[in-house]
């Protein structure tokens, strides 16, 4: 059976500028939705909830009638976007410690 795919093929591979841009999106409505429960704890909590959320399963299975190089671009963007929210987060929790 032939998959449709929501991303277009260049030369026989995914196009990855917009699998990554399908990520970026992705995640930030995640982290939107998250923001309002992480709003009510303390940034060490934060940082705790976070790191148990399993962005790479929920990617993949967001995808899962994609090929696999598909859902790998798109699990190494949300992975690359959480770090990135992760050591920001980091930074302010240890910038605040040493305004203390």
């Amino acid at each position: 059976m032939y998959r449709l795919s929501r991303f277009n093929c260049i030369d026989g591979k995914p196009d990855e500028d917009q699998v990554e841009v399908w990520a970026e999106s992705y995640f930030y409505s995640i982290m939107n939705i998250l923001n309002a429960f992480f709003s009510q704890v303390d940034v060490p909590e934060t940082i705790t909830r976070m790191s148990c959320i399993p962005f790479d399963q929920l990617v993949a299975e967001e995808l899962e009638d994609e090929s696999s190089e598909v859902i790998a671009i798109a699990v190494n963007k949300t992975l690359e976007l959480l770090e990135t929210e992760m050591e920001l987060l980091q930074a302010y929790l240890d910038g605040e410690s040493m305004g203390s």
